[in-house]
């Protein structure tokens, strides 16, 4: 079926609107010769599926062409833009499946100001055929002639070659993205001489060499995106040159070196992600003069010094990412006065002192994480109380004491609770199962003790109603009694159940069987009997640890051994094989990524540590 209108000059949405918006055109679009007075064509989110004809190159007064949000396929842009389209100024065509090289015949477009080509899949360069265009331009090896061109759009193809000097040509360009191709080499410093940029995005190419200084004395720059590209170098922020008009830097995963310039505060308006680099240096002490600062992501870097106490002064302020640096000293109760969302500074190891009990009062907060550190004290009686929103609460790893706080529950939102290897004592609460959300439970390695008067681990009890909990680990504990049968009622969701060294007593409950999730479980080092039900070893476990003497009978020990070696001797190999795939799978896609906003970046952080957590507790 072919759709197609009478009425000249006018917009095709006028046409198309009644028959299309209702429902689905399935087949061709055609123009044919008398439509040829259309000056624009606009198909946005129409539900239009099946062919364009190439004789769209008859509409000589075209101006517009927009093909944004609708899957029309089958053709090549090249057999369409016929000499006589010379007028169109826009040109949209993203998400349509289109493949080869960029067509020679855009040449003929000698006002083009606006070429959009995302998502599809073109490969090499501009053509040289662009060179000849007056308001074009090519982009490899022609001049950039180009005084009209203001948005360039290429982003998620597969282009190559290299950003040439003659960049700096288009000296209207508003908008310049080339993410997520294969661009290499420098980025140019005549880049520079864009004055009318505005947005500048190259993340996830291949890019090489320094960011050129000259970047950042574009007075209109807003955005700056260069990530996931091998960038080496200083971040050059040049004292009394740099624009205060810059309101988002992204540069992490590159190679970037060197300090953080203190001209960085002249950035007013900046969000800030420098992450993944081997920046070196303290974090400016003046850093609190970036008043309207609503994101901070500098981790992954051996950056060093204290936390700034300015930094609490920010109340713009959002996201603090500082995990995994050299950072040392107390953390600054200046930070409890801030409306954070996450404030992460796990993994620097050299953190002293207790933790404010103001941290534990800011309301917003989503993610606290101060794990892996040398902090010492108690987790304050009233945490939980006023964290309504708190869903990752990470202190693993240090020399906190006393006991876990019953208004922990309050934290209805909580997913990881991560208090483990510390020194915390008494028992663990038995109102935990009122975090419904719960996801993992992380308690192993500390003095934990069950009650006197109890026989049982009352606690799993409450934990039956947390039906999203994954990793439950409780081990080396001086837990000091029986697990109790209701713990086959636990949720089948959960994957790791590790109680091993943790002085647990009498029979291994039967009802253990009815975890059907479970791919590691840990009871070794125990005084349990009885045997591991026959449905648990089969479920495709990946670390199966028992008691030395988990059987009372040395026959059935023996043939239990026998079993299970037979059965998680090739699973534990074959795992490993698929880890190591996986591994390698990870790394390779690591720089191959599609979706980079900062809140995306901040959103995966949490779960990193459970990753750790999966390495130490085993």
């Amino acid at each position: 079926m072919g759709v197609w209108a009478s009425t000249a000059n006018v917009d095709i949405v006028r046409v198309l609107c009644d028959l299309v918006r209702s429902s689905e055109f399935a087949g061709d679009f055609h123009v044919k010769k008398k439509h040829a007075q259309w000056g624009r064509v606009s198909l946005v989110l129409l539900l239009l599926y099946g062919t364009l004809d190439c004789c769209l190159g008859m509409l000589y007064i075209l101006c517009g062409m927009d093909l944004f949000g609708i899957e029309l396929v089958g053709w090549e842009l090249r057999y369409w833009v016929a000499e006589k389209s010379q007028r169109v100024v826009a040109l949209a065509l993203p998400n349509l499946q289109l493949q080869g090289t960029i067509s020679l015949s855009l040449a003929n477009l000698s006002f083009l100001s606006v070429l959009n080509l995302q998502n599809n899949s073109f490969r090499g360069g501009i053509p040289f055929g662009l060179g000849q265009m007056p308001r074009f331009g090519k982009m490899w090896k022609g001049p950039w002639n180009v005084p009209e061109l203001k948005v360039l759009d290429l982003t998620n193809n597969s282009l190559t070659g290299m950003i040439p000097p003659s960049v700096g040509n288009a000296t209207k360009m508003m908008n310049f993205i080339l993410s997520g191709n294969r661009v290499s080499s420098n980025i140019p410093k005549e880049i520079g001489n864009l004055s009318q940029l505005a947005g500048l995005s190259l993340l996830d190419n291949q890019l090489t060499g320094s960011i050129p200084s000259t970047l950042f004395n574009i007075s209109l720059l807003l955005g700056v995106s260069l990530s996931f590209n091998s960038l080496s170098g200083p971040l050059l922020l040049d004292e009394g040159n740099i624009v205060s008009n810059l309101y988002f830097l992204s540069i992490s995963d590159n190679q970037i070196s060197g300090c953080i310039p203190s001209s960085i505060c002249q950035l007013t308006e900046l969000k800030v992600s420098i992450s993944f680099n081997n920046i070196t240096g303290d974090i400016p002490r003046n850093i609190g003069c970036l008043s309207k600062l609503e994101t901070f992501l500098i981790g992954d870097n051996p950056i060093k010094g204290t936390i700034p106490t300015s930094l609490g002064n920010i109340t713009t302020l959002r996201y603090i990412y500082c995990q995994n640096n050299h950072i040392v000293g107390q953390i600054p109760s200046e930070l409890g006065k801030s409306n954070l969302r996450q404030l992460s500074f796990g993994q620097n190891y050299n953190l002293i002192g207790q933790i404010p009990e103001a941290i534990f009062n800011i309301s917003s907060l989503e993610i606290i994480d101060f794990s892996f550190n040398n902090l010492l004290g108690r987790i304050p009686t009233t945490t939980g109380l006023h964290l309504p929103n708190i869903k990752d609460l990470i202190l693993g790893d240090n020399q906190l004491e006393e006991e876990i706080s019953l208004f922990i529950t309050n934290a209805s939102k909580l997913e990881i609770l991560d208090l483990a290897q510390n020194f915390l004592a008494r028992t663990i609460p038995n109102n935990l199962g009122n975090l419904r959300e719960l996801r993992a439970l992380l308690l192993y390695t500390n003095e934990l003790t069950n009650e006197p008067t109890e026989h049982e681990l009352r606690f799993f009890n409450s934990l039956v109603d947390c039906r999203m909990l994954k990793h439950l680990q409780v081990g080396n504990n001086p837990l000091n009694a029986v697990l109790p049968n209701s713990i086959g009622n636990l949720s089948s969701t959960i994957e790791d159940f590790h109680i091993a060294d943790a002085h647990i007593n009498g029979l291994i409950p039967t009802s253990i069987g009815n975890m059907t999730g479970l791919t590691s479980l840990s009871l070794q080092g125990n005084n349990l009997t009885g045997s591991i039900p026959s449905d648990v070893g089969l479920c495709g476990m990946h670390i199966l640890e028992i008691p030395a003497c988990a059987i009372t009978n040395p026959g059935k020990q023996s043939k239990l051994k026998e079993v299970v070696l037979k059965i998680v001797t090739p699973v534990v190999i074959a795992s490993f094989m698929i880890f190591l795939f996986v591994s390698i799978w990870i790394m390779k896609q690591h720089k191959k990524g599609k979706s980079k906003d900062v809140e995306k970046e901040v959103s995966c952080l949490g779960t990193t540590i459970l990753e750790m957590r999966g390495k130490k507790g085993l």
